[in-house]
């Protein structure tokens, strides 16, 4: 496993647009939105927590589109299936230094963006942990939509992927109010805990049978 986890970290430290890319496009998201709308008009502060759901799972969706389409093509997915008889481990391994490069970098910029932005700074660890939690799961969904696209054009993991990523978009929306209100924010981050580790666990199963049948 943890050669695993080296190789993958070493292989994604190489495709720079592969991690750097999905940061950027945030940070240009978060920054163009509040200039794109008059604030003469709008209370930008009620909005803030709304832009970074979107932009959360924009660059979600853009960070795993890549993450196994380049080695089914150059073959290197299949070589690695066919020297660990685990596939799981290569799945999970994949995962875990996807959301370590990527997914804890756009957390942490999502709530830097709400806290320059007005949000107290006291909730800066609540809105980090929620952020992150709220990856995981949705770096998870996407790849499987991703997975099952490989081959057959990116729509088919788009149309996949979205309907899998509203409940999280629901919860991620609820655990904002518990901020926003400040009543019930241990209670949903339990339970968004609780679901990111059931999710992290199952998920590369699923997400390696769908590979599986590329493979095969």
């Amino acid at each position: 496993m943890l050669r695993l986890i080296r190789t993958e970290s070493f292989k994604l430290s190489r495709k720079l647009k592969s991690w750097l890319g999905p940061q950027l496009i945030l940070v240009l998201v978060l920054i163009a939105f509040p200039l794109s709308i008059d604030i003469s008009q709008y209370d930008l502060d009620k909005f803030y927590f709304s832009i970074i759901v979107i932009s959360l799972m924009m660059t979600a969706f853009i960070s795993t589109e890549g993450m196994f389409e380049e080695d089914f093509e150059d073959g290197s997915l299949e070589q690695e299936f066919l020297l660990e008889q685990d596939f799981y481990k290569i799945v999970l391994s994949k995962m875990l230094i996807y959301v370590f490069f990527i997914g804890i970098p756009i957390a942490l910029i999502g709530s830097l963006f709400l806290i320059t932005n007005g949000a107290d700074f006291d909730d800066l660890p609540k809105v980090f942990s929620i952020l992150c939690l709220s990856n995981i799961l949705l770096f998870n969904l996407f790849s499987f939509g991703n997975a099952l696209s490989i081959d057959k054009g990116a729509m088919l993991g788009v149309l996949t992927s979205l309907p899998l990523a509203l409940p999280v978009i629901i919860l991620l929306g609820r655990a904002v109010r518990t901020i926003q209100y400040g009543e019930g924010f241990f209670s949903i981050i339990i339970l968004m805990s609780g679901i990111s580790l059931i999710v992290l666990a199952i998920m590369p199963i699923v997400i390696s049978a769908a590979l599986k049948t590329h493979i095969d």
